[in-house]
Formats: C-alpha cells, structure tokens, sequence
C-alpha cells in the first residue's frame, strides 16, 4: 500500500511512522522515552515555560482590578475553601461545626488535597495556596497535552498544540480561578497519554492507576475513564489476549474508586447523590415529563457545542475547533482505531453529562474547561489532515502554516480578554458575596443563622452558621429550592427553631431561585437591613460570562431580618369549619405532599406548577400559606376518615378571575372520589374585607363528599376539568384542603 506524500512545514512537521491499530499490526510496540531526555527537551520547557507565564498573568489581572488582593471570580471557590479547613478541624465533609455531613463538596480529591495544605498553612494562605497548586497542574498538563500531540502525530504537532493549549483562554480563567479545573485537566491528560502509550503493548498499568484520582475528582472524568477503559478491554479481545489476573484487577479499580465514593458519602451523610448535581440536574427539574427533560439536555448539549468547538462564537476556544477537532479525530482513527474510539466516546460522553445540568454554561463553562486541551490537540491535529490532503508538500506547508497562525493569532488576542474577564467577575464577587459576608460579621451578632443564596464567602469570612438555600451544603434543601418558593418556606418552617436563619442574605426578585417571593409571605422584616448593588464594570462576555450575564443583569444582594412570628398561622382554615379536622392536605410542603400523594395533573406538558407563598389577612389575622399554580387538575388520598360519614372537603383556593383571562371555567372542577365522579366544585372568589380588584387572593370554600363515596379510611380525591382534553383548563392556586367529618 502506497502512502500518501510526506508534509514537512515548520508549524507541524514531518508525518513519522506510526503504529497502526493493533488489530493490524500487533508487533508495533514502541519504547517509551526516558524521562532524563525529556527533562532537557527545549519544546517542553518553553511550553511549560508559556503556560507558567500566562497562568501569572492572569494572576495579575486579578489583583490589578482588587487592590493588590486576589478574589476569585466565582463564590464557588470558597465552598472548597470551608470544606478543606473543617477538614484540616477534623470534621470530614461538615461544612460547618456541628453541622450535618453533606456531599456539597464538588470535587472530593480536591478538597481533601486543599484539606491536607490547611493542616500546616493559616487560612489566609489557602486561597493562595489553591491557586498555585492549579497553576502547576496548568503547566503539567501543557507538557502532558504537548507529548500527547507527539504521541499521536509528530514532535511539531505536541509542541503546537501545547503552545495553543498554554494560551487558552477559558483554561487559563479556570486554572487561577481557585476550583479543581487544573487538576482535573493534568489528569485527563495523564491519563489519556498513559492509554495512548500502553494501547499498542495491551497491558494497561499507568492507565487504570491515573484513573482512580480522575474518577474521585469530577464526574465528567469518571465517564471519560469508563471511555478509556472501554478502549482498553476492546484491545484485549481483539488480541484475543486475556490479561493476567493482576492486569484485569488494575483495570476495575478506577470502577471500584467511583464505588468507594458512593459508598463513603451514603454511609456518612445518608445519601450517595452529590447535592451539587441534586441542585443542578434537569433530572431534579420538576419538568413533568421524560420528553421535555431530554429536551432540555439536548438543547444544552447542542448549545455547549455550539459555543465550545466555536460554530457560533470565537469566545471559547476558537474559530471551527469542532470541525477541525472532528476532522484530527477521523485522522486519529485511520491509523489507531481504539483510541479514536475511546476519545469520540469520552467526548461525547462528557458533553451529554455536563449538559444533565441546567447550570452547564454558567461560569464560563468550567465544567468543560478541563477537556479544552483534548479539544485543541485534536483541533492541531485536524490542521496537520488537511495539509496532508492539499496534495503537494508546497500547498501542504502553505495550509496548515495559516491555519496554525490563525488559531495562535485567536489565542494571542482572546487570551488577555480572558484575564481582564476574570478580573471584572472578581471585583463583582468583592462588590457583592465577600462585602456581604464582612458586613454580617460586624452587625449581626454571633449566635446569628444566616440564610443565603451564595453559602462560600458568607461561611468563609463571617463566622457566622449559614443555611444554603440552594441546598448545596445544607441537606434538604436542594429540591425545595427548584419547586419553589412555597417549597422553601415550609423546608424553612420545619427546621427546629434554634436553626431557622434569623437573617436572610439573598438576591431580589430576579427569577433565578424561589426566595425572591420570601420578603411577601411576612417572613422578612419590612425593609432591607442593607443592600449591595454591584457596580462593578463587565464587559459583554458573551454566553458563557458571568454572574451579571447569567442574571440579565446585576443582582442586588438584600440583607432582612427574620420573622417567624406567623409560621403555623395556615395551619387552620381561615372561617371556622362544622365538625372535627380529620386530615389536612398542605399543598406546596413537600413532605406532606408527598404523604398524601399529592400531584398536579397537568393539562399542558411545560406548563410549570411550581409552589409559591402568601400572606393574606384572614378575621384580624395574618395568614401565611404555601401553595401551587394547578392548570387541569390535581389529586391527593385523604388519611384517617371514618366510613360510611360524609366529608366535607374545604380549600383554601384563589379562583379568582384576571380580567385578561377571561377564563370563566377557571375555578369550577370537577369532583373524583376512587375514581367515580361525586359533583362539581366551584371555588370561591368573595373574600371579606378584601377589596374586589385585589391582585392576588384565596378564599374559602367547601364540598362534600356523600356518604355512600367513603368506603374506607383513605380516599383518593381528584381535581380536575369538567371536560377532559379541551380548552379551557381550570387554572387555581390551591395552598390547603381539610377533611372535616
């Protein structure tokens, strides 16, 4: 077989003689090089070299824009902070002292690594000490991604590739930023490199051990090593070699690794799901619909896509690196089949499992960042395929020279937008959670609970107990959070009354978590204690900017006072009812939803019945109720009834009619007990006292269920249309039914 011509340019090199597949040739082992030779190699330095310099300039972005002070760009990497000095206290996964054990930590390897430096280092020294250990990670990964590209093309390719990879600017903010980013990075780059090396030999020894760090690191790395493990036993059969038992074990310890994990954090705090993916999945979504969550994880994976391998922006890494990345890996495959599979399936495989979480493009995409170099290398290595197809050496130089001068001459100009970027979101975080927590610690007194949306720096700088209200490192709280805000009041209410927060640190009413509806349910004070508007600038920094991107505009972080006086206030109905209280059905609390088998039937798919809360004044009194939008219908079992006696069934419901709407079925459904039909119920819409053009308010109503329905002590009750599929739907907030007989 004819090979095709020999390229030499001076961006990547000759094309050496490669090892085929090993299905092919399975005598092309090679010799590994000596790591003295490479210790003196001049590329691998000066890439290192690169890398070290621009990871130090970013640095100095950062402390330009904060006075000579390093702030981390996102509030994230004080969580990290907390859990690594509680662990140097002794208290393993307690984010506080005397709090419960949570799997909050997003990175358990990085942690316990930070942990082990707050051991011997003060706390302020921590911070800095992350952000020098991600920087040598960043300098490791360049050589690892540099030896890589030399590994699969040519000494050229390793040294561009590593060139591009210490200019990326995405992983350059993602290095410095103080998260596990660099260390997942030089990790992935180990650990593909041990396989690209021990692939042709099939014996697999560096590569099952570099996987056990990787897959207790992040979860993306867990599916890139099961990637590579895939390619490893696929080498084995296909050589119809079995491996020694020694051999096999190695390759089933990184599965025993992620096992491990799981295990640890179910026997410590409960639950083996990490509450940071609880939080942040679509699966976590109350979505109403398998469809509607692929959808949803579609949609991401394909805009993540989109914006990484730059089909739609230049912002991440650079212009067509998708198409040239794709273009390097059918090139890969020509000539080393198993590998290129294992890349393709750990690519794919990452992006579908960053893309499970709605949070996936926030913060610069950091979930991502650490797989860029892969990116770039196979972007360099699709350069060098296409000079190799212009079909003359002359043309073949002329090609990929400008294509490499393009992605360095993107690289050069992207990077410093990258560092001033960092530097901006940093000063917002200054402006906003760091301010925030040194103010509560110099006007709130000690035995202060603050609630809050961002749990780092409050924890980290004000000495203060925190409930995280987006349920990261408080338990319970991450489902409340996403079902909304009558959800996380009732979570609240329920905690014992020496851990209910006494403060709330949150954001205004800006849609992107439930509490925004919690200063109108009489739970806050009636003014804000303080407020922090963020004034610091931030340039457009496209879809992956930061917290002001992410929000549609700055956010206003609001200091409140507390108010627990009205909790319980709903517990009754607001005008006495005949008869005694059987059984209530608090619509918008979770656990008692779910005690009652309680769900929304809803007439639309998307059409969302997230809970909310409000206080209305009820016979002289306040009341404060939880409660969920129903558009169709709902259903729930009444517990505890005596058979054979009449029910009546009284709700608290607003039925009342927008103007807009017009929707005069809105508040008449019809009644189901065990599945037969029992009536019609029209819910009220006269509320005494209460003016008639109110904007929002519930009223009392009552049903009864004959005799003859109640044939034990738990009856199924259904809300729904008087006719089934057609419009118009009735569309209520229910917040409570009793059961009086």
């Amino acid at each position: 077989m004819t090979r095709g011509p020999t390229i030499s340019d001076p961006a990547l090199g000759p094309d050496p003689t490669r090892p085929a597949d090993p299905a092919d040739h399975p005598h092309g082992d090679r010799v590994q090089p000596h790591w003295r030779r490479l210790a003196g190699d001049r590329a691998l330095l000066g890439v290192g070299a690169l890398a070290l310099l621009a990871s130090l300039a970013v640095v100095v972005v950062n402390l330009a824009h904060n006075q000579g002070r390093f702030v981390p760009p996102l509030d994230d990497v004080y969580i990290h902070l907390q859990y690594a000095r509680q662990i140097g206290l002794g208290e393993f996964l307690r984010y506080q002292a005397g709090a419960p054990r949570t799997t909050g930590a997003s990175s358990l390897l990085y942690v316990l690594l930070l942990g082990a430096a707050s051991v011997v280092l003060p706390s302020g020294l921590l911070l800095y000490a992350a952000v020098a250990f991600g920087i040598a990670c960043f300098v490791g990964t360049v050589v690892l991604v540099a030896l890589l590209g030399r590994e699969l093309g040519s000494r050229h390719v390793g040294t561009v590739a590593g060139v591009l990879t210490a200019l990326c600017g995405p992983l350059l903010w993602g290095v410095t930023s103080g998260m596990e980013v660099a260390l997942v990075a030089v990790l992935v780059a180990a650990v593909l490199l041990a396989f690209v090396r021990e692939q042709p030999l099939g014996h697999f020894v560096a590569t099952p051990l570099l996987g056990i760090p990787l897959v207790i690191t992040r979860p993306e790395g867990l599916v890139l090593v099961v990637a590579v493990l895939v390619g490893a036993v696929v080498t084995l059969v296909r050589r119809r070699r079995r491996p020694a038992v020694g051999n096999a074990l190695l390759l089933v310890l990184p599965l025993l690794a992620a096992l491990a994990q799981f295990g640890l954090y179910r026997l410590l705090t409960g639950s083996a799901e990490n509450s940071g993916v609880v939080a942040k999945s679509w699966f976590s979504r109350p979505l109403g619909s398998p469809l509607e969550v692929v959808d949803r994880v579609v949609t991401t994976a394909r805009t993540a896509l989109e914006l990484v391998g730059g089909l739609t922006t230049t912002t991440v890494a650079g212009p067509g690196v998708a198409i040239l990345a794709a273009i390097g890996l059918a090139a890969v495959g020509s000539r080393r089949r198993v590998v290129a599979g294992s890349l393709a399936l750990g690519l794919a495989g990452v992006l579908l499992a960053v893309a499970t979480l709605q949070t996936a493009l926030w913060h610069d995409g950091r979930y991502l960042q650490p797989f860029l170099p892969l990116v770039v290398l196979l972007a360099v290595l699709g350069v060098r395929a296409i000079g190799r197809a212009a079909g003359d050496a002359r043309s073949g130089r002329v090609l990929t020279t400008g294509l490499v001068a393009v992605l360095g001459a993107f690289a050069l100009v992207a990077a410093p937008t990258w560092a001033l970027r960092q530097g901006e979101q940093a000063a917002g975080i200054r402006e906003s959670a760091v301010s925030v927590a040194q103010w509560l610690k110099g006007n709130t007194p000690p035995d202060a609970v603050v609630a809050v949306n961002d749990v780092g720096a409050v924890a980290w700088f004000s000495d203060r107990r925190v409930v995280d209200l987006v349920g990261l490192t408080t338990p319970g709280f991450a489902r409340p959070a996403l079902e909304g805000s009558g959800a996380m009041y009732e979570q609240l209410a329920h905690l014992p009354p020496d851990r209910r927060p006494s403060y709330f640190s949150i954001f205004d009413d800006n849609g992107l978590l439930p509490v925004g509806d919690l200063p109108k349910a009489r739970l806050l004070g009636d003014e804000p204690l303080t407020s922090f508007d963020l004034k610091s600038p931030e340039r457009d920094g496209g879809p992956f900017g930061g917290i002001c991107q992410t929000l549609g505009g700055c956010p206003v972080i609001s200091v409140w006072r507390a108010d627990w006086s009205h909790v319980g206030s709903g517990d009754l109905p607001d005008d006495p009812v005949p008869g005694r209280i059987v059984d209530r059905v608090n619509v918008g609390d979770l656990a008692d939803e779910a005690a009652h088998g309680y769900g929304v039937d809803r007439a639309l798919v998307g059409v969302a019945d997230q809970t909310e809360v409000r206080n209305q004044d009820a016979a002289g009194r306040v009341v404060v109720d939880s409660g969920r939008h129903v558009v169709g219908g709902e259903h729930f079992t009444l517990r505890g009834l005596t058979p054979g006696r009449p029910v009546t069934l009284t709700g608290r419901v607003d039925a009342r009619e927008p103007v807009a709407d017009r929707n005069t079925g809105a508040g008449v459904v019809a009644v189901g007990v065990d599945g037969r039909g029992v009536g019609t119920w029209e819910f009220g819409t006269t509320v005494p006292g209460l003016a008639p053009d109110a904007e929002h308010s519930w009223a009392q109503s009552s049903f009864t269920i004959p005799a003859e329905a109640v044939t034990s002590p738990d009856l199924t009750v259904t809300l729904g249309p008087r006719q089934p599929f057609l419009a118009p739907y009735p569309d209520y907030r229910a917040f409570s039914y009793w059961a009086v007989q």
